[in-house]
């Protein structure tokens, strides 16, 4: 007797199985990983069709136990292929599983479609094409050790696409999770009734599940194919009335105006929800708007779900930086969301505890491999007066020393900056030992960069300070607390990379001088603009008039303006990327700075050299190399501690007679070993460069390298 299988997210199998149930479909059992059911073909069509929470529905068509790859294809071949395709079809077969004595998975998918390749070869003279892609047929199979079970993939793959193609990268959450997370909160039931608010909604996955299960539109009817479409056993008048069905409930549920809404501090990222919307056919629910958590407000009176998933910081050191933003999310929701229910999904349970307010249910779910926590947060419909946080989320009364120090600091530098016509300086830089951040003022907003945590500081400690920091900096400059921003400076494991941090795409323009620069305060752990480099810019702008100049390793090109600004000859920027060649590019349209003899080159510092670059030679080479890196676009790593002597005599073949190097590192341990490369002239020029904000605690070293044979 066959019965389906089901499979699901892991911790959403008992979902999966109520779902099913409610379909009409008997014998459900939930087990690790999915759920099987039914025994008629039509049951296995309606989860096709209907079910929200399943991966995949497979059929299985037979299951057996080998020892070897020769078993294998001998039990595999066994199984009557002409019931199922011909050789006019096209075929794929995946495997999931492992410990198979056939073989690592990939082997055992591929002697099995040699079985059935071969199979109809012999029986119809022909043999299907592979597609993986597309496939009219695709085979899945089980493996538990020996126990081989091989399966008819119903749904002809990932069930969780819906069929509109989604605008944008793919989406953190897929959506058959999203609905399980939908029905755990009671959200179907809910639905005719009470409203559904994401705040950080992003592109919007939830707030479409949401919407789909509201108007009682079947998943299966959005996607073009089913993989039992071209299936030879194929019922095509059960699939056609099973679908009619789903259309009158479709038709039926038009009528219906369910109340969906969602915010983002990304407008980017609230344009990729509107179109996704758009394509679902639903722009008439698309009550979308760009929002700052802090901001948010029930956008109906009526109390009902809020439902979100935040980020929960992926990399190494991210976590740390949306503390913040959990304990917004609790101070909003008590403060603005009396009476509603809150259903918080994040793969970080740690930062979940955040939020501050007491759950009455947490259920474990995973999110692909992250073992992940959606809790339930019941609030209160008392009213809290005021907009100040709770209490014990006030700074602590040792921040004051903090507090102290950051005034005195700015009565010194503010004056001064006015003067250098400066917007952007380090106004703070761990002055007091326990709080270990640096605080940078970025023209009407401010950042906290958390140093690494010594290891004799307990993370209770730091986290601690790290909220003194943020609030006694937006306190003492004026500031609303969500243009403070919070970065931490983790330590990396060997090439690991700083990765993008978000997708806000908030811009801001700063002055240094009489240039202009545009800085990202929110997307990545830097800004665009190294402030300690400022006085470099000005020695490569007051060097440079009439001459060639050459940035290596270029970032947003700062160092090029500066140049350009100076009257360079020439300038060429050299960057493996290309985000940050284009934002080199808005800095010179900012500063009304012609780029026709100014280049922008897309490459590996290293690698351009060792090809001898562009063939030319400069007057002026600028070298600021990351401390170490290992990026997709590299041949082999780099470590400027060992490598510097090899890049340095590489730059020098490309300096022109009586030419100038200035070369940067921020690497605390650095120390310089190359020995006159290239036969340049070497003299240390730190204490020159250093500016004045980061005086106390200089983070630059850097040296002149001179031809001094043309002299």
């Amino acid at each position: 007797m066959r019965r389906f299988f089901a499979t699901a997210s892991r911790g959403t199998e008992d979902v999966l199985a109520q779902e099913l149930r409610q379909l009409g479909i008997d014998d459900v059992e939930a087990q690790r990983g999915g759920v099987a059911f039914g025994t008629r073909l039509e049951d296995g069509y309606l989860a096709c069709l209907w079910s929200r929470v399943a991966s995949r529905v497979l059929m299985p068509l037979d299951s057996f136990e080998i020892q070897n790859a020769d078993e294998l294809y001998d039990a595999a071949r066994g199984i009557d292929w002409t019931d199922h395709l011909g050789a006019d079809r096209t075929l794929a077969v995946d495997a999931a599983g492992g410990r198979c004595p056939a073989g690592p998975r990939h082997y055992v998918a591929l002697k099995t479609k040699d079985a059935i390749v071969d199979c109809l070869r012999e029986a119809e003279g022909g043999r299907p094409d592979v597609d993986t892609k597309n496939p009219d047929v695709r085979i899945n199979l089980h493996l538990d050790g020996p126990r081989v079970t091989v399966n008819l993939d119903l749904g002809g793959g990932s069930l969780h696409r819906r069929g509109i193609g989604r605008a944008g990268a793919e989406a953190p959450l897929k959506e058959n999770l999203a609905a399980a997370i939908l029905r755990i909160a009671r959200w179907p039931e809910r639905s005719a009734d009470a409203p559904l608010f994401d705040p950080l909604c992003g592109s919007g996955t939830l707030l479409l599940e949401a919407a789909w299960m509201a108007l009682d539109i079947a998943p299966g009817l959005l996607r073009g194919t089913h993989g039992m479409s071209r299936w030879r056993g194929h019922d095509a008048a059960t699939w056609q009335r099973l679908r009619g069905d789903a259309i009158e409930r479709r038709d039926a549920g038009a009528e219906h105006m369910p109340r969906v809404a969602g915010s983002d501090a990304s407008a980017a990222t609230l344009r990729l929800a509107r179109e996704n919307f758009r394509r679902a056919g639903l722009t008439r629910l698309a009550r979308l708007a760009t929002c700052d958590l802090s901001q948010v407000v029930p956008p109906w009176d009526t109390p009902g779900l809020v439902v979100t998933n935040p980020p929960y910081g992926e990399r190494l050191g991210e976590s740390g930086e949306l503390v913040p933003l959990y304990q917004e999310l609790g101070d909003v929701l008590r403060r603005r969301f009396p009476g509603w229910s809150a259903w918080v999904f994040t793969g970080n349970p740690e930062l979940g505890k955040r939020i501050g307010l007491k759950p009455a249910s947490r259920h474990v779910l995973y999110n692909g491999p992250i073992e992940s926590r959606l809790i339930e947060i019941p609030i209160s419909d008392k009213r809290v007066a005021g907009e100040g946080g709770p209490a014990w989320r006030q700074a602590s009364p040792e921040s004051g020393s903090f507090a102290k120090r950051l005034k005195k600091n700015l009565r010194e530098l503010r004056p001064w900056a006015r003067r250098e016509r400066l917007t952007c300086y380090r106004m703070y830089d761990a002055d007091v030992p326990q709080y270990n951040v640096a605080v940078d003022w970025w023209d009407g907003a401010a950042r906290v960069e958390e140093y690494a945590r010594p290891k004799k500081v307990s993370a209770e400690d730091a986290e601690r300070r790290v909220r003194d920091a943020l609030l006694v900096t937006a306190e003492v400059l004026d500031l609303e607390p969500s243009l403070v921003t919070l970065r931490v400076r983790s330590r990396r494991a060997d090439g690991e990379q700083h990765g993008r941090r978000g997708d806000s795409r908030r811009v801001r323009e700063v002055q240094e001088g009489d240039l202009r620069f545009q800085v990202n305060l929110d997307d990545y752990l830097d800004t665009g603009l190294f402030l300690d480099d400022r006085l470099l810019r000005r020695r490569i702008r007051e060097r440079v008039e009439g001459k060639s100049f050459l940035n290596l390793f270029a970032y947003t090109c700062a160092a090029s303006v500066a140049a350009a600004a100076g009257g360079a000859r020439t300038s060429t920027s050299v960057d493996l990327s290309n985000t940050y060649l284009e934002w080199g590019k808005r800095n010179f349209a900012l500063n009304e700075l012609s780029t026709w003899a100014h280049r922008f080159v897309r490459a590996d510092a290293l690698q351009w050299l060792a090809r001898g670059g562009d063939r030319k030679h400069y007057d002026l080479i600028f070298v600021a190399p990351p401390t170490y890196s290992k990026s997709k676009g590299m041949q082999q790593d780099f470590d400027v501690q060992r490598d510097h002597g090899r890049l340095l005599s590489a730059v020098a073949r490309r300096l022109a007679p009586g030419g100038e190097i200035l070369f940067t590192t921020n690497l605390k341990t650095f120390v310089f070993e190359a020995a006159r490369p290239g036969g340049l002239a070497v003299r240390e020029i730190t204490e020159e460069v250093t500016p004045r904000d980061f005086a106390r605690r200089p983070r630059l070293k850097a040296w002149q390298l001179r031809d001094e044979t043309a002299s």
